[in-house]
């Protein structure tokens, strides 16, 4: 594609060539380093296209190959600017437009950040935007290196990232660091509690000294596994010893979702009757939208969907002109009723979803009873969930704890230091 832009700037003709040693004028046109290209065989010999220069060479090529040539076609700006050497007013538009998309070459209008996940994506173009990257930026002001070693040095969750400027569009390329492997202190003191209520189903102590045991009712914040020990429990007086109580204790749990579905709803209806309105946004004013002609939307009820199209030269040349459309889709309200089973076939599916969006993947959801009671409006559902979970969570052991011998007071305070 930028060959045939050359070439068109440079201007270029189009030829056709006729007489019996046609083959004989390729040989010598290749030999005297014309270059001819989009060469085509036709009934009475062949046409090509060659530069200005070129075409001067082949007139020697065609004299000493007996050949005859006619132009079929002129193109290219000199031919044009030849053509229309006495239109000042529309020279003028032409070296105007020409100047003016030179000039906004000059600027970045479109930014392209990819490989970004634990990071948002808002929260890079804040950055950018700090740095000087930002829609409308100067490109000879910015450094593709400085702003590539300003994110590394900022973002500890990036590990590698690039930066590139081509055309108007500047492309911000990163990889994330893995995630840290989370690290046990082993050293530091703690008791083991309750971070919810349940029922004690299964305790497995690694370390410390249990004090609940299966069948046991709990509550938040009691104790479960103690991290202080007596050194010798058969002698008084004997000291403590404090460790980082360690266990797993998986309780059964009670959850009560409550609901409703109404029996009377209204439904869209779409009518098949589409509006398009249209804008042009511009970049380099503020984001500011001129509203094109026709369009207008009288509808009472409609959904609406937006898109954004970026008008540009090529792909690494984005001008700084955003085509809005906006498709607006008519619909009537309306009114419908469900069946007492249409209503529990629903009921049923918010249930489930309702279930996969408040619980863990982790918490095995071992029954399920559900009680539905109808009124002429609605019908009402009732669910009692009965999950099975760990409730474990370890709290470390405060200084209050060391002076009172072991006792566990609820008032939180400084942590003992190992």
């Amino acid at each position: 594609m930028i060959l045939n832009v050359w070439q068109f700037a440079k201007g270029y003709v189009r030829l056709a060539v006729t007489g019996f040693n046609v083959e004989r004028f390729l040989n010598m046109a290749a030999f005297r380093g014309v270059y001819l290209w989009d060469v085509t065989r036709t009934e009475k010999g062949i046409e090509l296209n060659v530069s200005i220069g070129g075409f001067r060479v082949l007139k020697g090529c065609a004299k000493k190959t007996n050949c005859r040539t006619k132009i079929v076609e002129k193109n290219g700006v000199p031919f044009f600017l030849h053509r229309y050497r006495k239109r000042k007013i529309l020279m003028g538009g032409v070296l105007f437009f020409v100047m003016g998309l030179m000039t906004l070459a000059s600027f970045v209008w479109h930014i392209e950040i990819d490989g970004n996940e634990a990071v948002t994506h808002e929260t890079i173009m804040t950055f950018l935007e700090g740095e000087g990257l930002r829609t409308g930026a100067l490109k000879f002001r910015l450094s593709d290196r400085e702003i590539q070693a300003a994110i590394l040095n900022n973002f500890s969750e990036i590990s590698w990232a690039d930066v590139y400027t081509r055309g108007t569009r500047t492309t911000v390329l990163i990889a994330e660091a893995l995630p840290p492997k989370e690290i046990f202190d082993r050293k530091t003191p703690v008791h083991v509690v309750a971070q919810t209520e349940g029922l004690i189903t299964a305790i497995v102590t690694g370390a410390g000294a249990p004090l609940v045991r299966q069948n046991d009712i709990v509550r938040e914040g009691d104790m479960l596994v103690s991290g202080i020990l007596e050194l010798d429990p058969e002698m008084p007086g004997s000291p403590n010893v404090y460790v980082h109580a360690y266990a797993e204790v998986w309780a059964r749990r009670y959850h009560t979702l409550e609901f409703s579905v109404p029996f009377a709803y209204e439904e869209k209806v779409f009518t098949g009757q589409i509006v398009n309105r249209r804008a042009v946004q511009l970049l380099f004013a503020g984001n500011r939208r001129i509203n094109l002609p026709g369009g207008g939307n009288s509808f009472e009820s409609y959904d609406r969907i937006t898109t954004h199209q970026q008008i540009g030269a090529s792909g690494d040349y984005p001008l700084p002109f955003v085509i809005v459309t906006e498709r607006f889709y008519e619909f009537a309200p309306t009114p419908r009723t469900r069946t007492p089973e249409q209503a529990a076939e629903l009921a049923e599916r918010i249930l489930n979803n309702r279930i996969i969006r408040e619980f863990d993947f982790a918490t095995d959801i071992i029954n399920r009873e559900i009680n539905l009671r109808q009124t002429p409006d609605a019908l009402h559902v009732n669910a009692l969930i009965t999950t099975h979970e760990r409730i474990d969570k370890q709290i470390p052991i405060r200084v209050e704890e060391k002076d009172l011998g072991g006792s566990t007071p609820n008032s939180p305070a400084r942590d003992v230091v190992p």
